[in-house]
């Protein structure tokens, strides 16, 4: 199932591009407009088809396109708002947990078009990289590196303190002894630390690390993106991003 999904990505790997030049020619002050962003741009991109019951049913004909983001426009619009406003000191950006890569190549683009001076993308995850990963990593204007291995491995480890990213996004092992130790890895050097799935009722560790960890990280001011769709029935994925004081 897994390889018929890379077999049929390899054919969508264009949109890696139009993706690219999308957020390139966006004019500037739609990186400010949350409603562009959450009706016209995003959905645009393409959204991923898996687990459907936790999408809202008005997105459908954008389902299974693109680049398969696994996010809600509407959260997904404003956590990039957010960013605009706050993302322009980044210089080196880590996604542990990328999935197919979709908002790895949209945060990393975004970076870029707020006036970042992005010098490196970093994509942690044990699978094998998909095909929009690896035309990622060939044609981004700034270097793209691919850590096929786990967070808590001794390779990811020592990249990570030698690299020092000081944004992350967490989105990786969704237990509470993972979710955890993703943190910790990552807490003293980053001034950006961003968790997924902070309020879904389909991961429960990750709302509960979320929660403790907004009180508990004095040294960080937090902001979240939870906003959901009536058309689902209950609470699913969620933005959670802390930025150091």
């Amino acid at each position: 199932m897994e390889d018929d999904r890379y077999t049929y990505y390899a054919t969508l790997v264009h949109h890696v591009r139009s993706t690219i030049e999308a957020i390139q020619n966006l004019e500037y002050s739609k990186c400010f407009d949350r409603d562009y962003l959450e009706h016209t741009l995003i959905p645009a991109l393409g959204l991923n088809n898996e687990y459907l019951s936790q999408q809202p049913k008005e997105l459908g004909p954008y389902y299974g396109t693109g680049l398969h983001l696994w996010q809600y426009p509407s959260q997904l619009a404003d956590y990039l708002v957010w960013l605009s406003l706050n993302g322009k000191g980044v210089k080196r950006y880590m996604e542990i947990g990328c999935r197919w890569g979709g908002t790895f190549i949209v945060v990393s683009e975004w970076l870029k078009k707020i006036g970042a001076e992005l010098e490196l993308s970093i994509a942690v995850d044990p699978v094998d990289a998909t095909p929009f990963i690896k035309e990622y990593i060939a044609i981004s204007s700034t270097p793209v590196v691919y850590l096929n291995d786990y967070s808590t491995s001794k390779s990811v480890i020592e990249y990570q303190r030698m690299a020092k990213p000081d944004m992350v996004f967490i989105d990786g092992d969704h237990s509470m002894p993972g979710v955890m130790f993703d943190h910790g890895l990552v807490r003293r050097s980053a001034n950006i630390i961003v968790h997924h799935d902070i309020a879904s009722f389909a991961c429960p560790p990750t709302v509960a690390f979320w929660n403790y960890a907004r009180e508990a990280e004095e040294n960080f001011e937090c902001f979240e993106f939870v906003s959901q769709y009536e058309s689902v029935a209950g609470n699913f994925l969620g933005i959670g991003a802390m930025k150091r004081i």
